[in-house]
């Protein structure tokens, strides 16, 4: 699919969107960065993304089944106003199935969603993502700083350990076989094919491979082993933020 137009929609944050049209011929394939260097800049101690055009594509979700194609992202997706939302349904930036829609569109089962923007990605740290060891069978060892997701998800794309591995250390179809949250760093293990990332998963379940977590904490720490046997109730999947509840949270 080609796009003809780009457009640019200013939120000013009070409902009002100033619209702008630049008319340009391009295939989704010019649509991104890729190389590194047109990718990556730094900016003190945080590594930036060049802000670039990108089709977010999704098939409906039961959910968004029988409501309108406004109704959804006016709802599902908060992070813009709900003027934003309806001049781009109406300019034919947030199609379905490649078509241009009206508000009123009631999305169906099996629809394609696309949303072509101009993104921003937050920034990382510029620490870097190291390559500690790389076997003859395909098994990759990093060292992974925090503030880096391990998969392209949400706002960052770029700035992710998949992508950076590919960009800027030339690996391609990867398959992490330990997931680190993004604010936690230490060693990740990194299948360069299937075969090993199986073995190593069965490895990991059977308990064959030992994990070890080491935690900075603020003040005078009790010294010895500590357990912690409460219930836990999860305050933020996002930012990946727990704690003890005992009357909501779960058994440990």
């Amino acid at each position: 699919m080609a796009w003809g137009k780009k457009h640019r929609l200013t939120d000013s944050g009070d409902g009002h969107v100033a619209k702008s049209t630049k008319v340009r011929d391009t295939s989704e394939e010019e649509l991104e960065p890729r190389t590194a260097a047109e990718i990556y800049y730094e900016d003190g101690n945080l590594q930036r993304i060049k802000p670039y055009f990108h089709k977010f594509a999704t098939y409906a979700k039961g959910r968004w089944v029988g409501r309108t194609i406004y109704e959804v992202f006016r709802s599902e997706f908060r992070d813009r106003t709900p003027a934003y939302y309806e001049s781009a349904i109406t300019q034919g930036i947030i199609e379905l199935n490649n078509q241009k829609v009206e508000l009123s569109t009631v999305v169906r089962n099996g629809d394609l969603v696309t949303h072509f923007i101009h993104r921003h990605e937050p920034p990382v740290t510029t620490q870097p993502l190291v390559v500690v060891r790389e076997t003859d069978d395909g098994l990759l060892v990093i060292d992974k700083p925090g503030s880096i997701p391990v998969h392209p998800s949400g706002r960052y794309n770029y700035n992710s350990v998949i992508k950076i591995l590919e960009k800027k250390h030339g690996y391609h179809s990867l398959f992490p076989i330990n997931r680190l949250d993004r604010l936690t760093s230490g060693l990740m293990l990194v299948g360069l094919n299937p075969d090993v990332a199986r073995r190593m998963e069965r490895d990991l379940a059977a308990h064959r491979i030992q994990k070890e977590y080491i935690c900075r904490v603020k003040g005078v720490f009790p010294s010895g082993r500590i357990v912690c046997d409460q219930p836990i109730r999860v305050v933020a999947h996002k930012l990946s933020l727990n704690c003890v509840d005992r009357e909501e949270g779960k058994p440990c």
